[in-house]
């Protein structure tokens, strides 16, 4: 009788043998996949208000858009992605749960999201406007806003959780 050879794969840097209980794996992913983490400004209405102007812009008003929000998510995209490609492999290993690996994201995003605010600095104020302001500071009520910045684990239908 011939004996039983040990096959293994490897990929994504997790190695699958005999021994892997994929059952567990594959319901640990799927928890994962129908979660999302939603990075942005929460706060009361007139936080909303004016973190949407700031965001996008206002034609009426004459302001132009100073995106903190989505130029920040495009900057963290890297660092997310390192944070998720480790983090999986933690998670199928059993040495981390979905919740923390969402967590971490979060965090992670968050942080690029702050620290590109923190930088904001274009376009300038119209010297007009800023005589007028009295100070140079791009965003209306900085420390709030800023404050406001936040990040939330929820179903992947818009639920939180």
């Amino acid at each position: 009788m011939p004996k039983k050879t040990r096959r293994s794969y490897r990929r994504a840097n997790i190695e699958v043998t005999e021994t892997t209980y994929l059952p567990g794996i594959i319901d640990t992913l799927q928890d994962l996949v129908t979660k999302e983490v939603h990075i942005g400004v929460q706060g009361d209405e007139e936080t909303a208000m004016i973190a949407g102007i700031h965001e996008y812009g206002s034609l009426k008003a004459g302001i132009p858009a100073r995106s903190f929000v989505g130029t920040g998510k495009k900057k963290a995209q890297a660092p997310i992605s390192k944070t998720v490609k480790a983090g999986v492999i933690e998670l199928v290993t059993g040495n981390l749960n979905t919740k923390d690996l969402l967590q971490q994201i979060g965090d992670v995003g968050l942080g690029r999201v702050v620290k590109n605010f923190d930088k904001l600095r274009t376009p300038p104020l119209s010297p007009i406007y800023a005589k007028r302001k009295g100070n140079k500071k791009i965003l209306h009520d900085e420390e709030t806003l800023r404050d406001s910045l936040t990040s939330v684990v929820v179903s992947k239908g818009g639920r939180r959780r």
